[in-house]
């Protein structure tokens, strides 16, 4: 796997070196031209997700009456100015039809990627250095993205009223982990879920209660400060990643940067939906960036990462590995005294604020209330062989589940034996994954946040090619989910996007690719019996 990924990386290290590129502005006006359009049409969408999102209150196979409320008021509101449409926002008519509700909702995001698909093929064979402009280009339009998704309002998900509702929980003296909210304080908000007991990280809880504190319940200032606040740490993740990539090289932070800012992923989840999953991922991206300085710095901004959302709290295993490898120590308490000095200003850091909300074991009841869930992961695909065939294939189904595990205990070994910031990279990212694909039972299109800021830092990599493709492509899975959650048979809604998810992220990973990448991919897959000691039977 190593041999094959050096292979394939290497062509880009190569290509980038080369001392004759085409005019820096020739290059710029494209890529200014490409930004200038993607941005117009997230305006576009910006302005069509309250339509979107009347038309779910009102159209959708679940009742939203506290969404249809909320728009109600926003056009009485603006009833007597000349806005065109604004009754819509009530009768929620303009996109009854669901062909017309798929494609502005899809439209914009699919011109962007195919503009992000295009960019980093383009990248992956340039024959001329990939210059300092350029890369500072390709993060001057993801920033204007996140601008121009502010704007919105949230379409496929109310997590962001979550967050809010948690919030003032704490600010009215309650804890949010022990006490849900009530259905007369959701139906102050565009929000329709049921009650709920905080699910997210205590240093999020911290976080709502101040955004609720300062916006005072307003619900647009509500709104605007939890996008201010995510869409921020998108646009610091973002620069990290650039900063990180050009420890390697510039084509390596440019891809990094097209893989990462211009999939429509980040920035619709962040500034345009408010899913707090940002505020892991911009600490979890500190931890990596201070990593090799071997200061307390990274610690404390994993432990941040893991208080915010929990699940970046397996990324210890990077960390300790890594350190563990560079000491080239072999005695066990040599290495773990310094480590542990190292960590206890971040482990008290994670439980001084996880005491503030914690009183028992139930503090995880809201948590562990998702573990039931099942939709859009890889296993997925299996379970629509086994209803296409009508058989059991259990035993693929768990080697499917455990082998992306398998992968990141390969990583980490890897890392352990040659432990350099690439190969850190690359094990931080199928850790990540295996926490997506194999731990948990269910795939929300966010959640590839977690392991795409990872695989950009290492984008020539095979495997983050594939989590390009899984990012692409996981905001329209939920589609059907969210628009017919109730009324059809879940197979179709739940488990079936994930075929064309995952087989198109693979595609997408294969095309990538180009010939002499192609041909070392063969070549390792050839290799792969012999090194298992499986042999061809001689036929004479």
């Amino acid at each position: 796997m190593d041999e094959m990924s050096v292979r394939v990386a290497g062509k880009t290290s190569l290509t980038s070196a080369v001392p004759h590129a085409p005019d820096d502005r020739k290059i710029g006006t494209v890529i200014d031209r490409l930004g200038f359009i993607a941005t117009s049409f997230l305006l576009l969408y910006s302005s069509l997700s309250y339509f979107l999102a009347a038309s779910d209150a009102q159209d959708g196979e679940v009742g939203l009456p506290n969404q249809a409320a909320f728009f109600a008021r926003l056009a009485a509101s603006i009833a007597d100015f000349p806005i065109p449409l604004a009754h819509a926002l009530t009768d929620g008519n303009v996109f009854t039809h669901d062909g017309l509700y798929f494609l502005f909702y899809c439209f914009p995001l699919a011109l962007q990627i195919a503009e992000a698909a295009w960019l980093f093929r383009w990248l992956s064979n340039f024959s001329g250095p990939v210059t300092k402009t350029m890369t500072d280009r390709l993060f001057f339009w993801p920033v204007l993205f996140t601008v121009a998704c502010i704007p919105s309002v949230p379409v496929m998900t109310q997590d962001l009223w979550f967050s809010a509702l948690w919030g003032e929980k704490i600010i009215d003296g309650l804890n949010p982990y022990y006490v849900p909210f009530t259905p007369e304080q959701a139906s102050f908000y565009p929000f329709d879920e049921v009650s709920a007991m905080m699910t997210y990280g205590p240093l999020w809880a911290v976080i709502s209660a101040g955004i609720m504190a300062l916006s005072d319940g307003n619900v647009w200032v509500t709104g605007l400060l939890f996008k201010l606040a995510l869409g921020g740490a998108w646009i610091a993740a973002l620069a990290i990643v650039r900063q990180i990539g050009r420890t390697h090289d510039e084509a390596t932070a440019a891809a990094g940067l097209v893989a990462f800012g211009w999939l429509p992923i980040g920035h619709i989840y962040s500034a345009g939906e408010g899913h707090n999953d940002m505020a892991m991922v911009v600490f979890m991206l500190v931890w990596l960036m201070r990593l090799p300085s071997g200061d307390r710095a990274g610690p404390l901004a994993l432990a941040a990462s893991a208080a915010c959302k929990y699940t970046s709290a397996a990324l210890v295993s990077v960390d300790l590995l890594y350190r563990v490898g560079r000491s080239g120590r072999l005695d066990l308490k040599s290495i773990l005294v310094p480590y542990l000095l190292r960590g206890i200003p971040a482990a008290a850091f994670f439980l001084a604020v996880l005491f503030l909300f914690f009183r028992s074991p139930t503090f995880f009841d809201g948590a562990r209330g998702m573990t039931g869930w099942q939709w859009l992961q890889p296993v997925d695909v299996v379970r629509v062989a086994e209803r296409l065939m009508g058989m059991d294939l259990a035993p693929l189904r768990w080697l499917v589940r455990g082998s992306f595990a398998a992968f990141a205990m390969w990583t980490l070994a890897t890392l352990y034996r040659r432990p350099t910031t690439e190969n850190t990279w690359k094990a931080a990212t199928a850790v990540m994954a295996a926490v997506v694909f194999s731990i948990s039972t269910h795939m929300w299109p966010w959640f590839m946040l977690w392991i795409l800021a990872l695989a950009a830092l290492v984008p020539a990599w095979w495997f983050s090619r594939w989590i390009f493709g899984v990012a692409a492509l996981a905001p329209f899975s939920i589609v059907p989910f969210w628009r017919y959650e109730v009324g059809f048979d879940p197979f179709y809604t739940k488990t079936l996007p994930a075929l064309p998810l995952y087989l198109g992220a693979t595609l997408f990973m294969v095309w990538m690719l180009d010939r002499e990448e192609r041909a070392a991919v063969i070549a390792w897959a050839a290799a792969v019996p012999g090194r298992l000691g499986i042999t061809r039977p001689h036929r004479s």
